[in-house]
Parts: structure tokens; C-alpha cells; sequence
């Protein structure tokens, strides 16, 4: 039968603690307060060392006090990875509020949802964006203020203005282990996205299980993250792991473009760097890129988001000398808690639990499988997040015990290696981010010439994942190149970003259903999985 466990590990985490405190002052305390924290990559380089790092914590944190945010209260972000991101998610943690950390890449209607569903009282963003969310701003119940960092006028505050008289100096809040901290949302199948609430201590079960014992992370890494900070992945490994280990990061704004991308290895001297296979797909397209630039400060690469090819390990691989380690993890896990291994590497497998977590193999009676049956995953860890908020029914589905139900089909070989299978219920991943069928196939309908459409996982022929669309049209309209390119645009306009358009879009005179009339998506999956 399927269960398996990774090495047992103590902990040491106090009972009373302030994440901040543990994170940013305990570097100090260990006479690091010199060392660069972070790197941040933009026209303008900065380098923050840890005692400058933990002076602009206080500041924002005293500033966000004096605008009323009390203990618990909410304080959203929505920014690019830049030292203000992570100022004021620290920032707020130390005060006693909870972060929650916004994609920069939703639409105003999306922003307005997850701006009352969180009830966050201030929303800390940048020009650009403060101007799409202020479309929304009328129908904010609970946002008391919007913070920009950069261009502002009069319908909002000044984050320089706001910090630059504030005290370098603040207390961390008394907080327990066990209290709310942070907030990261997660797609849903159906419905909005769910926001997943961590507790104080997930991070530090994170970092010591995976970071330490995977990894080997430590004082002299510095790390590169592709994914950004509003992605359990991107936050895991750009703040937390780093400021744990007191190690040293990149803060990159922009999109990972591969020259980019090589650029920042090499100029930082990079010895983690972490991304997804579409990313790797992708740097692996640039000529003679391990002769072009000097790659040699790598120790080792990281995959996550969706299963990494075999292919694209065997080249990167090839090309560079560097092992990929793939694994996988989950925003409601707070990181990665299956993996692969120096010296233990199957490619396009998962790899094997991480020290520190328990997995198992069920079928749909909740009985553990057999060696190479597909089962559904279940994870064990003390890092699972407490619930999604005011999603009960969804809640007690998912958070079963001290288990946690991923939503994933998998299979573990004689080796003891999983390999992923699929989804169990409808969510795509495209580019390592979750979509929701429902939301692209609502934006597909906005077309006139749509009668209806479900939108499955699809896979490129290196086998990364994109959505792949099943289209019926009204009668009056034909099928074409031309009308193909107009649905795919218009789905552009309505989604906002291109990962969750539709690479493929197929008309077909019927979707199959049930009788009472539901679309059977799992019928349209059984479909060849690579795509020509």
C-alpha cells in the first residue's frame, strides 16, 4: 500500500514569536546586519543589507499604524518584486496585521472580489495599477487607503511621503505560533479564488524541512527567483528561504526573459536559481547560452509549478551541468514537500517526500492504493495552511484531519518515486499558474459567435501544460483561422493575461454531458495528452 514519509526532524519553534523578529532581527542578533538581504534588479540597482532591510520594516510598520491598521486587520499588496513588497508584507506582520499578497495580473472586476472578500483596509500598490483598482474604488466596502509607491496624485498616499518621517524603530507585536499571518489566494474550479490563510510558524516548517535538509541552503546562497512573490513558490523561495538562512536574494520586476535571465545569474553570481519548465523551455531556445554567459556560480536549479519534462532536465542538464530538482507543492502547503534529491534524481518524476512530511495514495473510499496504482494525493506536514477563509464547505473538503487533500492524481513506482498523473478536479496549469476552466470559458461566452465552450487541460509537445479550448458555435457562424485568432484576442481582453488563454481552440458541433445536461470535461481530457 501507498504511504510513505520523509526523515523525521526536530523543531525548536517558540511558542510566543513574531515572524519578523525571527526572520529579519535574528540576522542582526547574528551579526549579519552588513550583509546585502537583497538585490533589486531594476534601471536603478539597490542593495539592502539586513539592518537597512529591518529600518524600512519599521518604518512602513509605524506608518501603517498611524493610519489606523490595528492587530489582525488586513493590509493587501499588489506590487512587482521590489524592496517595497517585501517591506510592507514584513512590515505588517510585525504589527500584528496579516499581508495579503495580490497578483499583479487580475483584472479590476477580480481586484474588487478579492478586496472585500480579504476586507483589507489598505491596499499598498504602484501607479499603474492603483489606476486599474481605482475603477473599483466606489465599490470597496472595507479599503480605508491606497498607498503608491511611485506616481501619485491626490486620490491616493505616497509611500516615500508616508515612510520617510516615520521611526526606523518598532517593536515586533507578540504574536503566538499559532496565529493568522499571511494570506495567498488560490484559483478555484468553480467560483472565485479562495484566500488560503497561513499561520506563523508554516514558514519556519518550510525552511527547515525543504530549504535545509533539500537544498543545503545557507548563509553563502544567493538566490533567483523567476516566480514572483505573489506565488507561494516565489514568496518561499525569495523571502522566506532567504532571510531564514541568511542568505542573500534578487528582487527581478520584470518578465524572465532568458537573456534577462542568464544576465542576472551571471551578474549576481546566482548559486539557486528557481523557476518553472515553461521558463526553462524557454532559456533553453537562446543559442549557445552556456558558452554566451558564465553560469558557473550555479550549484543547483529548481522546478516547481507543474511536472518538469524529462526532456527539458535532460538538456538543461546537458548543457550546463547543473541538476534540476523538480517537486511539487501547494500554496495551502506553503512549499514544496516532494522532491527529487542530489544524487536521487528521476526525471519527470516528483521525486520522494521531503523530511519532515507524510504522503498517501487513496481511492475514492479513502483506501491507500498499491505500488504503481493511481491514487488521489494526500500530504501531511506541519505546514498546511488553517483553512480557506469564509469557504467552509470547500474547507472541511480539502483540510482533513492533519491531512491535506492536493487535488492531485499520482503514482509512486517500486522506487518509492511519485509521478504526477493529473488533475482530479478541473483546474488547468499554464505556465505553472493555476486557471480556472470556468473563468476562461466565461470569457470565451462574451463572444457573440460562442453558443457554448469547456476549456481542459492541454499540453504542449514538451508536455508543458496550457489550456485547450472545445468550442460550439452558433449556427450563423463558421469555423476558421481568422475567427480562431478573434476568440483568442477577445479572450485576451477579458482575462488580462495570456497565460490563461487558450493555445488551442477546437470547434466541435457537441460537448458531451450528462444527462441532466452538465458538460463531462473529463471526457474531453481523455484526449492524446501531447498536442501536434
Amino acid at each position: 500500500m501507498v504511504a510513505a514519509k520523509g526523515e523525521d526532524v526536530e523543531f525548536n519553534i517558540p511558542e510566543e514569536m513574531n515572524l519578523c523578529d525571527i526572520l529579519v532581527d535574528e540576522n542582526l542578533r547574528k551579526g549579519r546586519g552588513d550583509k546585502i538581504a537583497f538585490y533589486y534588479a531594476a534601471e536603478r540597482e539597490e542593495r539592502i543589507t539586513y539592518r537597512q532591510l529591518l529600518e524600512k520594516i519599521n518604518k512602513i510598520g509605524n506608518a501603517l499604524k498611524s493610519l489606523g491598521v490595528e492587530v489582525e486587520n488586513r493590509v493587501a499588496i499588489v506590487l512587482p518584486d521590489m524592496p517595497q513588497h517585501v517591506e510592507t508584507f514584513l512590515g505588517a506582520i510585525r504589527i500584528g496585521a496579516q499581508p495579503v499578497a495580490l497578483s499583479t495580473l487580475e483584472t479590476p472586476q477580480t481586484y474588487e472580489y478579492l478586496l472585500n472578500d480579504s476586507r483589507a483596509k489598505v491596499l499598498v500598490t504602484y501607479g499603474k495599477l492603483a489606476e486599474v483598482i481605482k475603477e473599483a474604488k466606489n465599490k470597496l466596502r472595507y479599503l480605508k487607503h491606497i498607498i503608491v509607491v511611485d506616481e501619485y496624485s491626490e486620490d491616493f498616499l505616497s509611500y516615500s511621503d508616508l515612510t520617510k518621517d516615520s521611526s526606523p524603530n518598532l517593536e515586533p507585536e507578540p504574536m503566538s505560533k499559532d496565529d493568522f499571518c499571511y494570506w495567498l489566494y488560490s484559483s478555484g474550479t468553480t467560483g472565485p479564488p479562495k484566500g488560503v490563510i497561513h499561520l506563523a510558524h508554516d514558514p519556519l516548517y518550510s525552511t527547515d524541512t525543504y530549504y535545509k535538509h533539500i537544498l543545503n541552503l545557507n548563509e553563502d546562497d544567493t538566490i533567483f527567483s523567476t516566480s514572483k512573490l505573489f506565488f507561494a513558490y516565489g514568496i518561499g523561495n525569495t523571502l522566506f528561504a532567504t532571510l531564514r538562512a541568511g542568505a542573500s536574494a534578487v528582487l527581478f520586476p520584470g518578465a524572465p526573459e532568458p537573456n534577462k535571465v542568464f544576465e542576472t545569474i551571471q551578474r549576481y553570481k546566482i548559486s539557486l536559481f528557481f523557476s518553472v519548465p515553461v521558463v526553462y523551455s524557454r532559456l533553453l531556445t537562446e543559442k549557445d547560452f552556456e558558452k554566451r554567459y558564465n553560469l558557473s556560480s550555479l550549484r543547483l536549479c529548481v522546478s516547481a509549478g507543474e511536472a518538469l519534462p524529462a526532456a527539458i532536465y535532460e538538456s538543461w542538464k546537458r548543457r550546463t551541468g547543473v541538476d534540476i530538482l523538480d517537486g511539487i507543492g501547494t500554496t495551502e502547503l506553503t512549499h514544496i514537500f516532494i522532491s527529487n534529491r542530489v544524487g536521487r534524481i528521476k526525471p519527470g518524476s516528483s521525486g520522494i517526500p521531503v523530511p519532515g512530511y507524510e504522503v498517501r495514495l487513496v481511492d475514492d473510499e479513502g483506501r491507500e492504493v498499491k505500488v504503481g496504482e493511481v491514487g488521489k494525493l494526500l500530504v501531511k506536514g506541519d505546514s498546511i495552511a488553517a483553512l480557506y477563509w469564509r469557504k467552509h464547505e470547500k474547507t472541511k473538503r480539502a483540510f482533513l484531519g492533519e491531512w491535506f487533500f492536493t487535488g492531485d492524481s499520482y503514482y509512486m513506482d517500486e522506487d518509492g518515486f511519485f509521478w504526477h498523473v493529473g488533475r482530479t478536479d478541473d483546474l488547468i496549469k499554464s505556465a505553472g499558474a493555476w486557471v480556472s476552466p470556468v473563468e476562461v470559458e466565461g470569457a470565451l461566452l462574451k463572444h457573440p459567435a460562442v453558443l457554448e465552450c469547456a476549456v481542459v487541460q492541454g499540453y504542449t509537445e514538451e508536455g508543458i501544460g496550457r489550456p485547450k479550448a472545445y468550442v460550439v458555435l452558433k449556427s450563423e457562424y463558421q469555423p476558421s483561422e481568422e475567427l480562431e485568432k478573434e476568440l483568442k484576442e477577445n479572450a485576451h481582453k477579458n482575462l488580462g493575461v495570456g497565460f490563461k488563454v487558450p493555445t488551442w481552440i477546437v470547434f466541435v458541433k457537441e460537448l458531451p454531458k450528462t444527462a441532466t445536461g452538465k458538460i463531462q470535461r473529463y471526457k474531453l481530457r481523455e484526449q492524446p495528452k501531447l498536442q501536434v
